[in-house]
């Protein structure tokens, strides 16, 4: 007969609870080679670039693209930067930054040369052998130069940009304006304007110290449409 309604059978259900929660807390402290071989995608989409001083390469570009504001404003814009000859690390680099408001606001004229470059080149190049994220520093405080106030308001340009396609799209450009001199990694910086391209191009690519630049439209040709 069963006995299930017996001392006994009480017995026997309690010991098979306290098992199976014994069996439970095992398998969460010991979870299988599957689950610890799991990544979180998210986590590596949020991994900080890598961009270093030492990389040796490009970066070139021109287009347009939107500030926000009330109301948003359409800038254009032309960055070069490249290694100098000789060039063995440290973010040395030559180039040009130019910016342009398309609006009669405060600042709207930025045209700096480039002292410092950082470089991540994309592990994963386009068929034209582009791609990446690239930081240019230009020096508000050279000779014959356009800043927001000017120095010693601000004494560095940072932008920031990505090349993310062959055609353009997705690519990014951002600026900002620092009061620290022009370094590697400025000081003071602003909150930065700008984000993804309206219209133009940037490229980054690998090359040898003082490398000819790519070929892409500059702030002056870039095609200009109403935001």
């Amino acid at each position: 007969m069963r006995d299930t309604f017996t001392p006994r059978g009480t017995r026997k259900r309690i010991l098979w609870a306290i098992a199976a929660v014994v069996v439970l807390c095992i398998g969460m402290a010991y979870p299988t080679k599957e689950a610890q071989g799991r990544v979180d995608p998210t986590a590596q989409n949020q991994a900080p670039a890598v961009l270093s001083p030492d990389t040796v390469g490009i970066a070139t570009g021109g287009g347009t693209v939107t500030v926000t504001g009330v109301p948003n404003i359409v800038a254009s814009f032309g960055i070069n930067g490249k290694r100098p000859t000789g060039f063995t690390g440290g973010g040395a680099a030559v180039g040009r930054i130019n910016y342009d408001k398309h609006a009669q606001v405060p600042g709207r004229h930025v045209n700096v040369p480039v002292l410092f470059m950082t470089l991540e080149l994309s592990a994963n190049p386009s068929q034209n052998g582009t791609g990446g994220k690239a930081r240019l520093i230009g020096d508000c405080t050279a000779p014959s130069t356009e800043c927001p106030g000017n120095a010693p308001a601000f004494q560095s340009v940072l932008v920031y940009v990505e090349d993310n396609s062959d055609t353009g799209a997705n690519d990014v450009f951002n600026i900002s304006f620092c009061t620290g001199p022009a370094a590697v990694s400025p000081l003071g910086c602003t909150v930065a304007e700008g984000g993804a391209i309206r219209t133009g191009q940037i490229q980054i690519k690998a090359t040898g110290p003082g490398g000819a630049g790519a070929s892409v439209p500059t702030a002056a040709r870039a095609p200009l449409r109403l935001p």
